[in-house]
């Protein structure tokens, strides 16, 4: 017996694929709860697994580390408030909006999703939020609701103050939303065996799908399938595109590549309003919350975190949800398990539409994605010698050079970018992160402040 049985033991109780997060990473996990069990064999450590839930639990808790933070990725909360709005006339106290957050980690998205909620006007009795995770820790930290400054890595919206309240160095929930959400400890997978399993309008799926091995991804596609209701919405991480694409699932529309539908593209019709500009109701006004539910946690590499430069709530405004917040490096280069042909951006004609260099861009964002990146790079410096000036091409290709650690050439991708679109709300926010990759901090807070005036 090895730790290699571990390994497997943890692929066949939680779908771990141990290339997502590195071998090394989960021999690390087995050594701490070896070492906090009082156990230097791994054989005996593997009969004390099988034999004690308590430390199969345990274990799972240590390799699961939950990466996340509040209003992660907007443009998902934006189109989060869509559906809702587009839904508001069948809403009472019968027929509820549900959301759920799969998994929901320590408790940010969650919270998030309901008070985006708030903020376009609906009240406790007309939404549901449910969050799952199979990580006890994150759970306890889920429904204590206080957090430090790491939590609040992104930008803000304005109407999220009023929801918090500061303690030393640290913010707690108010009462009107910790009491929205319902968290659920369980293993997502597990989820399919439910024999009624609950609607949902929009579910959260994000970075999760990535830390699965095959098998396991179709279990949990089975879940969304059957949790989803039939017109709603599934919000999945950028690299997790190509492969729930393959899954039974379809894109709801090109600018929302990380939103899908179960039904076919035409059927489903979300109705795109903008979000109402008026603020959420100040503390002292009555606006009680709906329950909400949780969702289980998602495999991640424990690792450390930098210290926000800024402060957590960055000045912004509802104007910030057409702000699309940069996917990590890490998740860019995440193998998503595909098998769909790709079409080379080289054979494109001279006579190029508008729709075919989409096409071009898709298709190298896709080999980016599947950890290709030399063959993606390729294919986009062939597309930006025939269209020198797409901006989207220039900072694509800063992207992937940030994905391959070429700090120095991402920046000049995304320098160009910003020369000819100075409002590139991405190329800002990635320009900014790499500078501080390369310790030029100046650089990184000018950018940042050029991006908090747009926003602001």
């Amino acid at each position: 017996m090895s730790i290699n049985a571990l390994t497997g033991l943890l692929r066949q109780h939680i779908g771990l694929d141990p290339e997502s997060i590195g071998q090394e990473a989960i021999e690390q996990s087995i050594k701490r709860r070896m070492s906090a069990a009082g156990l230097d064999n791994p054989d005996l450590y593997f009969m004390k697994v099988t034999g004690d839930p308590v430390e199969l639990t345990a274990l799972v808790d240590e390799i699961t580390v939950g990466e996340t933070w509040f209003f992660r990725e907007f443009r998902a909360f934006s189109v989060l408030q869509e559906k809702a709005l587009s839904s508001r006339s069948r809403l009472n106290g019968l027929s509820q909006f549900r959301v759920a957050s799969m998994p929901c980690s320590s408790g940010e998205e969650a919270y998030s999703i309901a008070m985006a909620l708030f903020d376009i006007g609906l009240q406790e009795d007309q939404f549901v939020v449910d969050g799952y995770d199979i990580n006890t820790d994150a759970m306890s930290k889920a429904r204590k609701a206080e957090y430090g400054r790491v939590s609040f890595r992104g930008t803000m919206p304005d109407f999220s103050k009023p929801y918090f309240k500061q303690h030393g160095d640290g913010f707690s929930l108010k009462p009107m939303v910790k009491q929205c959400v319902s968290f659920h400890q369980a293993n997502l997978l597990e989820l399919a065996n439910n024999a009624e399993p609950r609607l949902y309008d929009v579910i959260f799926c994000r970075n999760f799908l990535i830390y699965l091995d095959a098998p396991s991804r179709r279990r949990m596609a089975e879940v969304l399938q059957r949790s989803l209701a039939e017109d709603g919405i599934l919000m999945v991480g950028h690299c997790e595109a190509p492969s729930i694409a393959q899954l039974g699932f379809h894109t709801l529309a090109r600018d929302k590549r990380f939103a899908f539908s179960k039904a076919s593209r035409d059927a489903l019709a979300v109705n795109v309003m903008p979000p109402l500009s008026k603020s959420v109701a100040t503390p002292g006004t009555k606006h009680k919350p709906a329950k909400l539910s949780t969702q289980p946690g998602k495999p991640a590499l424990r690792s450390g975190v930098e210290s926000p430069k800024t402060s957590a709530f960055s000045s912004t405004t509802n104007k910030s949800s057409t702000l699309a917040f940069s996917r990590q490096t890490d998740e860019l280069v995440r193998p998503a398990v595909k098998t769909a042909t790709l079409r080379d951006a080289r054979t494109a004609k001279p006579s190029e539409t508008a729709d075919s260099v989409e096409d071009q861009l898709d298709a190298i964002e896709m080999l980016a994605d599947s950890g290709k990146l030399e063959k993606a790079k390729d294919a986009c410096r062939q597309l930006m010698r025939r269209h020198p000036e797409n901006v989207e091409a220039q900072f694509l290709m800063g992207v992937i050079s940030e994905a391959a650690g070429e700090w120095a050439s991402a920046f000049q991708y995304f320098r160009k970018v910003l020369y000819l679109h100075p409002e590139h709300h991405e190329a800002l926010l990635h320009g900014a992160m790499v500078c501080e990759r390369q310790g030029e901090m100046a650089k990184a807070e000018n950018l940042r402040s050029r991006l908090s005036r747009l926003i602001g």
